[in-house]
C-alpha cells in the first residue's frame, strides 16, 4: 500500500465540530466579504488513481450508440458522472438515453435504492425544463417524505428546491432548516452556499460555525477519500479559489489544487494548470510548468489541449524545436471523435501544409468531410470540398457536386460562395430572367456587403455572359463604377510603364499602387518594375518583395512582365527566373511560357524539350497548351483535329476557355455546339483575345449568327485600339463573306485612322487589286504613299517593293509624290537589308563616277553580309564583273554559292555557269 493510499484508507471528513473548534482561527475579509482560508493539498506522493473525463465528443458519440439494454462495464459513479454531464450539456437530447440508463442503474448499483432514482428523475425532470410534469407528478414531495432520514446530499438539494419553489412551494423557512442539517451533516455544498449567504448578509437560524470553519469543513469533504472520483472533487476546491465568491480568491492556492488533482490523472485539471500559465495573470510564469501540465492534459485525451500541444510543435515554440509530425499526430487525436476545434484545427493545419506539399491533398479532404459531417461546420468547409470536387473531376464533371457544396455554404451567408457559384450560374443563364437572377445576386454583394471585385465582374458579365451581350450601356455603367472606384483593373504596357518612370505621373502611380496592394498579381508585377526602373529606395524595393510572397502568382505575372521587356530590348532580368520560381510554387502553366521562351532560343533544339513540358499541362485540359503541339510533334499532330481527338475527354471534362474554344469548330452535333458555346461564356476572361478567338471558332462552324454576336462583343472590348480593329477585319474577310465586307472595310479604315500600317495593307487588298470589285486606283495610290510616309524605317523597303508591283497608273501616282532614293537611304540607315540592297541599285544605276559605283557596291556588300539573298546575287554579279570593286570570280561564286544554299535558283544556275567560264579580268 502506498503513502498516499494509506493517508486515504478512510474518510478524512465530516470532522467534529469539536476539533475544528480547536482549530486556529482563519481571517475573514470584511472588504471583500469572502473568507481568506489558507487550505493546501497534503504534501504526499500521489500516484494516478482518478478516472480520466471522456473528452465531450467521445462521451456524446458512446452513448449516441449505445443499445439501451446493459449499462456500460464501468463504475456505478462514473456512469453517473457520465449522465450528469450529458444532462448538463442538453439534457432534452439526452431525456431518453438518461432515463432509460437510470432504469438499469439498480442492477449495477445496490446502493442505487428508490430514493436516489427518485432524486434522479427529478433532476433530470428540471434539467429538461419539464417542470409542469414535475409539479403534477408531485415528485418532489415524494422525496421529501423522506427528509429526516435522507442523506446530507439530498437535503441540500431539497433545501435548494424549497427555497426557490422547484416542483413544490416556496418555503425558505423550511429549506433554510434543511441546509443547516445538510451542512452539519457535513455537505460541502451545504456549507459554502451557507457562507455564501452570510456573506451576503443573511442570517441563518441554528448555525454557529464559523465561516472559515465552515469553508474548511467543506474543503475537507471534498477531499475526503482517496477514490477514482477524488479529482472530480478537489478540482471544486481549486474552481472556488480561482472564483473567489465564497473564499478570497488565490490563484496560487487554486494552481496547486489543480495540480494535485492532474498529478492523480484529471487531465481537466492538468488544462487548467496549463492555461494558467498560459495567461500568466496573477501568477508568476513557468513555461517548464506549462509543458508539463498542457502534456499530461493531452495525454488524457483532451482535444482542445492537443491542439495547443499541437500548435507549439507545429510553431517550434517552447518545446524544443518544430515537429510537424508530432504537430499532426496531436491534431489527427483531437479530430478522432468529432470535437469541433479539433477537427478546425486539424483541417487548417492539412490546408497550410497541403498548399506546399501535394501529398497531404488526401488527407486534407478528408479532414474537411469528416467537418462537414457537424451540424455547425463552417462555411468554408463546404467551399473548400467544393474546390475539390473541382480540382480533382475537373471544371465540368466536377461541377454539380461543387454547386451542391456551394449552395450549402451560401445558405450560410458566405459571400465566397456565391462568388463561386456565379460562374457556375451563368452556364444555364440562357434567357435574360435567368441572367438578370444570377447578376441580381452579384449586385447584392457590391451593395449591401460593400464588396468590390464584383464590380469588374458586373462589367464583364454584362459584356461577355448576358444572352443578349454585349450589353453596352449597363457594361459601361459597372465599367465606370470600377474606373471611378479605382477598382477597374490596370494594365500599363511595358512602354507606357518606361513612360511613366520617365514621367512620373502621381495620379497613375497611385492608382497601380493601390491595386499592388489588393494583391492582385499583375499589378503587382507592374508596380514592381516600375520601382526597379525608377531608382526606388531600397527599402521600398525590399517592401514589395516580402509583400509579394502573400500573394499566388506573382513570379508568374513578373516573369511574363519581363518577357513583353525583352521583345523591346528592356528587360532587366531572365524571365526565366521568375517562371521557374513559379513552377516551385505550384503553377504548372508556367511550363507554356518557358515552353515559348525554348522555342524563341532554338526552335530545332529545344522543341523536345517543350513538347515534354506542355504534353502534361494538354492532358490536364489547358488549352494554350494543346494548340502548341502540331509544332512541337507534327507526326503524332498533323493538325487541330488530331489534338482535339487525342484530348476530347479531357476538354469535356476539365477542359479550359481555350481548350473548350478548340474543341468548338469540331462539336457536329446542335446541342453540343451550344453547351460548348456556353462553356466558353462561363469560363471566358472576357478579354479582346479570349472573344475574338470565340468568334473565330464560330466562324469555322459556319454560325453567321454566333459569329456576328462575338463579333460585336470583340468589337466592344477592342477599345478602339487600331490593330485589334484589324484582326476583326481579318475575320470578317475569312468568314464574313460578301454580306459583311462593307464592315470588313470599316473595320480596315478605323485601323487606318488609327495608324495602323497593316490596316493599310488590308485596304490595299481592297482597293489596290484591279480583280477586286472595289479596285479604286486613285484611293489606292493614296493609300500607299500613306503607307510609305507611315512605315518605320525598318518597313520602308517593304512598301516600296509591293508599290512597285502594282498597276502602272497606281504607281505613276504614287511615284509622283515619293522620294524613292531618300526613301531607300533612310531604311539603309535604319539598318533594313532590303532598304540597303534597293538603294545600292539605285545608286549603281545612277552612278556617274567610280566613287559613286563603289559606294553602290558597298551597300549591297551590306545588305549581302546582313543575310539577304537577292543582295547576294547582286553582290555577286557586282564581283564578277568589277562594279565598284576588284573582279574576283572566286568571291563571286562564295557568293553565289551562299544565296543558292538558301534557295535562290538563280543563284544555283549562275554557279553551274560561272564555273564553266573563264575568269572575268578588267
Amino acid at each position: 500500500m502506498t503513502r498516499a493510499t494509506a493517508l486515504f484508507s478512510r474518510p478524512i471528513l465530516p470532522l467534529c465540530l469539536a476539533t475544528l473548534a480547536a482549530l486556529p482561527a482563519f481571517a475573514q475579509t470584511a472588504d471583500t466579504q469572502t473568507v481568506a482560508v489558507n487550505f493546501e493539498p497534503p504534501r504526499i506522493e500521489v500516484e494516478k488513481i482518478c478516472a480520466p473525463t471522456t473528452p465531450d465528443e467521445q462521451l456524446a458519440s458512446q452513448w449516441a450508440t449505445w443499445d439501451g439494454k446493459a449499462l456500460p462495464e464501468i463504475a456505478p459513479d462514473l456512469i453517473q458522472r457520465d449522465l450528469r454531464r450529458l444532462m448538463d450539456a442538453d439534457a432534452i437530447r439526452w431525456f431518453d438515453t438518461i432515463e432509460k440508463a437510470q432504469a438499469l442503474m439498480p442492477s449495477v448499483d445496490p446502493q442505487f435504492g428508490a430514493d436516489k432514482a427518485l432524486l434522479a428523475r427529478v433532476e433530470l425532470l428540471i434539467a429538461a425544463g419539464r417542470l409542469k410534469e414535475l409539479t403534477n407528478q408531485r415528485l418532489v414531495d415524494q422525496l421529501m417524505a423522506s427528509e429526516n432520514g435522507g442523506s446530507p446530499r439530498l437535503q441540500n438539494i431539497l433545501a435548494d428546491y424549497l427555497m426557490n419553489g422547484t416542483g413544490i412551494a416556496v418555503n425558505k423557512e423550511k429549506g433554510l432548516q434543511l441546509l443547516v442539517a445538510a451542512g452539519y451533516g457535513g455537505n460541502a455544498d451545504a456549507l459554502l452556499k451557507i457562507v455564501a449567504l452570510q456573506e451576503k448578509g443573511e442570517q441563518i437560524p441554528a448555525w454557529d460555525v464559523p465561516p472559515d470553519i465552515a469553508v474548511t469543513m467543506a474543503f475537507g469533504a471534498l477531499v475526503g477519500k482517496m477514490d477514482p472520483m477524488i479529482c472530480d472533487r478537489v478540482a471544486r476546491i481549486a474552481r472556488e479559489y480561482m472564483n473567489g465568491t465564497v473564499v478570497t480568491r488565490d490563484v496560487g492556492l487554486a494552481e496547486k489544487w489543480f495540480r494535485f488533482a492532474a498529478d492523480m490523472g484529471d487531465g481537466v485539471s492538468a488544462w487548467k494548470v496549463a492555461e494558467m500559465h498560459m495567461r500568466s495573470e496573477d501568477l508568476v510564469k513557468s513555461n517548464d510548468t506549462l509543458i508539463t501540465y498542457l502534456t499530461k492534459a493531452a495525454d488524457a485525451g483532451l482535444p482542445y489541449a492537443q491542439v495547443s500541444l499541437g500548435r507549439l510543435y507545429e510553431q517550434g515554440a517552447l518545446v524544443g524545436k518544430k515537429d510537424v509530425d508530432q504537430a499532426r499526430r496531436l491534431y489527427e487525436k483531437a479530430a478522432k471523435f468529432g470535437d469541433r476545434p479539433g477537427l478546425l484545427r486539424n483541417a487548417l493545419f492539412l490546408q497550410s501544409e497541403a498548399k506546399v506539399d501535394a501529398a497531404y491533398q488526401p488527407a486534407y479532404r478528408a479532414a474537411l468531410e469528416e467537418f462537414a459531417k457537424r451540424a455547425d461546420a463552417p462555411a468554408w468547409i463546404f467551399i473548400a470540398l467544393g474546390d475539390f470536387e473541382i480540382a480533382e473531376k475537373g471544371r465540368w464533371a466536377g461541377e454539380a457536386s461543387a454547386i451542391a457544396y456551394y449552395e450549402k455554404a451560401e445558405a450560410m451567408g458566405e459571400v465566397g460562395a456565391t462568388k463561386r457559384l456565379t460562374p457556375l450560374r451563368f452556364r444555364y443563364a440562357t434567357t435574360p430572367k435567368e441572367f438578370y437572377k444570377v447578376i441580381d445576386e452579384v449586385i447584392d454583394t457590391v451593395h449591401t456587403g460593400g464588396e468590390i471585385d464584383p464590380m469588374n465582374g458586373l462589367k464583364d458579365a454584362f459584356t461577355c455572359r448576358a444572352p443578349q451581350a454585349p450589353q453596352r450601356n449597363e457594361a459601361l455603367y459597372w465599367g465606370g463604377i470600377s474606373a471611378a472606384t479605382g477598382t477597374k483593373t490596370v494594365e500599363f504596357t511595358p512602354t507606357q510603364l518606361l513612360e511613366l518612370v520617365a514621367n512620373p505621373n502621381p495620379q497613375d502611380i497611385a492608382r497601380l499602387q493601390s491595386q499592388a496592394l489588393y494583391g492582385r498579381p499583375s499589378a503587382i508585377a507592374q508596380y514592381m518594375a516600375y520601382l526597379q526602373r525608377s531608382d526606388a529606395p531600397a527599402e521600398e524595393r525590399d517592401f514589395w518583395e516580402d509583400y509579394s510572397k502573400r500573394f499566388e502568382g506573382i513570379n508568374t505575372a513578373r516573369g511574363r512582365l519581363e518577357r513583353k521587356f525583352a521583345k523591346i530590348g528592356q528587360n532587366l532580368s531572365d524571365p526565366s527566373a521568375y517562371l521557374h520560381a513559379a513552377l516551385a510554387e505550384g503553377d504548372s502553366e508556367a511550363e507554356i511560357d518557358l515552353a515559348e521562351i525554348m522555342l524563341e532560343q532554338d526552335p530545332t533544339a529545344n522543341a523536345a524539350a517543350a513538347l515534354a513540358a506542355v504534353e502534361p499541362l494538354a492532358e490536364n485540359g489547358v488549352g494554350a497548351a494543346m494548340r502548341m503541339l502540331p509544332n512541337l510533334d507534327a507526326k503524332s499532330f498533323p493538325d487541330v483535329k488530331a489534338v482535339y481527338l487525342k484530348y476530347a475527354d479531357v476538354i469535356a471534362t476539365r477542359g479550359d476557355f481555350d481548350a473548350i474554344v478548340l474543341a468548338l469548330p469540331f462539336q457536329s452535333d446542335a446541342a453540343q455546339q451550344l453547351d460548348f458555346v456556353r462553356r466558353a461564356t462561363t469560363a471566358t476572361d472576357c478579354s479582346f483575345d479570349q472573344i475574338k478567338s470565340l468568334a473565330d471558332a464560330m466562324g469555322q462552324l459556319g454560325d453567321h449568327e454566333a459569329f456576328a454576336k462575338w463579333i460585336d462583343v470583340a468589337e466592344f472590348l477592342s477599345d478602339n485600339d487600331a490593330w485589334r480593329l484589324v484582326q476583326l477585319g481579318d475575320l470578317l474577310r475569312l468568314y464574313g463573306g460578301e454580306s459583311m465586307q462593307t464592315a470588313e472595310v470599316d473595320f480596315y479604315n478605323r485601323g487606318y485612322s488609327g495608324g495602323n500600317t497593316t490596316a493599310i495593307h488590308r485596304l490595299l487588298d481592297v482597293y489596290g487589286d484591279d480583280r477586286a470589285p472595289l479596285f479604286n486606283a486613285a484611293t489606292a495610290a493614296d493609300l500607299y504613299v500613306a503607307l510609305v510616309e507611315n512605315s518605320p524605317p525598318q518597313d520602308i523597303a517593304r512598301a516600296l517593293s509591293r508599290l512597285a508591283v502594282a498597276s502602272s497608273t497606281i504607281k505613276e501616282s504614287a511615284y509622283a509624290r515619293l522620294d524613292v532614293p531618300k526613301l531607300y537611304r533612310t531604311a539603309a540607315d535604319a539598318g533594313n537589308p532590303a532598304g540597303m540592297r534597293e538603294y545600292g541599285k539605285l545608286m549603281q544605276v545612277s552612278a556617274k563616277s567610280a566613287a559613286e559605283l563603289e559606294s553602290s557596291t558597298l551597300w549591297l556588300a551590306k545588305a549581302a553580309k546582313a543575310g539577304d539573298v537577292p543582295a547576294m546575287l547582286s553582290y555577286a554579279d557586282a564581283l564578277a564583273f568589277g562594279l565598284g570593286v576588284p573582279a574576283s570570280r572566286d568571291e563571286a561564286l562564295v557568293w553565289l554559292q551562299k544565296a543558292a544554299e538558301a534557295g535562290n535558283t538563280d543563284a544555283s544556275a549562275k554557279v553551274r555557269s560561272l564555273k564553266l567560264q573563264p575568269e572575268v579580268s578588267q
